[in-house]
């Protein structure tokens, strides 16, 4: 069974840098290594290991440039964890650090494990990301339990001495996603994408029901692994009639069908979605996929979120936390002409003053008109003698 520690059957492949400098110009770094046995280099990644072939080396780099945190570090060390028990056939994988460090004004995760490799031996791994732009730069060490500590000054020294050459952008802060409609600060996790990012970025779309990608503007919450979950707000001119509470059941089945087609019919009920004085609709299309809309001023604000299956719930939370804050611009508030609301008011809202008052108006009338003729009737007199 393969395994990194079988370090001696590591072939030297190509040419090595006179200056032990491995650019990775596709990962936005370069890997200043000298005395190191390089055994793949490529414009994104990097494999190798020491002069005495007692420590392996690997750098890479996964899409979307995360904001290295304590949460994000937790998340790079589950992931760690896991292309050691699947890509390197490692088990009994234990995470015994995980941290973030600042070094030269760039913060970096750090993470360290124990593992048990084929034949039993056990082994550490060292690990360490950082940004570049639109990217997550990581390198890791590993070797043999009894060299530990070594693995570990290494990785110290290959982070250390590492070159970046394409700066991570500035992220954190209140982000705020805008459009023609409105705009709205997006949930905690969730951040405009970087202009580098924009292929990934335009490929979930597709994971969305989005159907013209030039009406909608994204946002992305970058996961750990190269993925991403997406959010679109998308302006569609369809439109229906007047949404509030009385006529949401029936808005909302429209715009349902609207989006899904006869597929609608399968979906659990719209919830409904307070949004102060307006209501806005939330449709669960499947897990790992919500559509939202709200109503504007000749059309329809159409919220998608998409992600993993998993994340079902969070991606549910943050749907809601865009429709319920989305603010729409002044020019874009519904403002329903006059036949439009006395449709709604005569389908819904029969008691209202607009609709009840003309009708009572026109009963009192109604009645009067009658009392009338009926006094202008002439009398007819029955004679007893006839």
């Amino acid at each position: 069974m393969h395994t990194l520690l079988l370090l001696a059957g590591l072939a030297t492949a190509g040419d090595q840098p006179a200056d032990g400098k491995f650019a990775l110009p596709q990962s936005g770094f370069t890997l200043v290594a000298p005395g190191w046995h390089m055994s793949r280099w490529s414009d994104w990644d990097f494999k190798g290991r020491s002069a005495d072939g007692a420590i392996f080396a690997r750098a890479w780099s996964t899409t979307y440039q995360l904001q290295i945190d304590d949460a994000v570090a937790k998340r790079l060390a589950t992931s760690w964890k896991a292309l050691l028990e699947n890509e390197e056939n490692a088990t009994d994988v234990v995470v015994s650090e995980v941290r973030v460090e600042e070094v030269a004004g760039h913060k970096r995760a750090r993470a360290s494990f124990g593992f048990t490799a084929s034949g039993g031996v056990k082994g550490v791994c060292h690990a360490a990301a950082f940004s570049t732009r639109g990217l997550t730069a990581q390198v890791w060490t590993i070797a043999v339990a009894t060299n530990g500590p070594r693995a570990a000054s290494r990785l110290d020294e290959l982070v250390g001495a590492v070159e970046i050459t394409a700066p991570p952008a500035a992220l954190g802060g209140e982000e705020r996603l805008t459009t023609t409609a409105g705009s709205v600060v997006l949930p905690a996790g969730w951040r405009l994408p970087l202009d580098v990012e924009a292929a990934e970025v335009a490929a979930l779309f597709a994971k969305t029901g989005a159907k013209d990608a030039k009406v909608c503007t994204p946002a992305i919450r970058p996961g750990v692994d190269g993925q991403a979950d997406v959010l679109l707000s998308c302006n569609e001119a369809a439109s229906g009639g007047v949404l509030d509470e009385q006529s949401f059941p029936d808005e909302a089945r429209l715009f349902g069908q609207r989006l899904f087609g006869r597929g609608a019919e399968k979906l659990p009920p719209a919830e409904l979605v307070r949004r102060g004085d307006d209501v806005a609709m939330l449709l669960h299309a499947n897990a790992g996929l919500w559509a939202g809309g709200i109503a504007t001023e000749g059309g329809t604000e159409v919220v998608w979120v998409s992600g993993a299956a998993e994340e079902d719930e969070a991606l549910g939370a943050a749907a809601r936390a865009v429709l319920t804050g989305y603010e729409l611009a002044a020019e874009k508030k519904p403002n329903p002409a006059f036949g439009a609301l006395m449709f709604h008011r005569l389908t819904y809202q029969k008691t209202h003053p607009t609709v009840l008052g003309p009708a009572l108006l026109g009963l009192a009338a109604l009645v009067g008109i009658a009392m009338m003729i009926f006094r202008k009737s002439p009398h007819h007199h029955v004679d007893p003698h006839a």
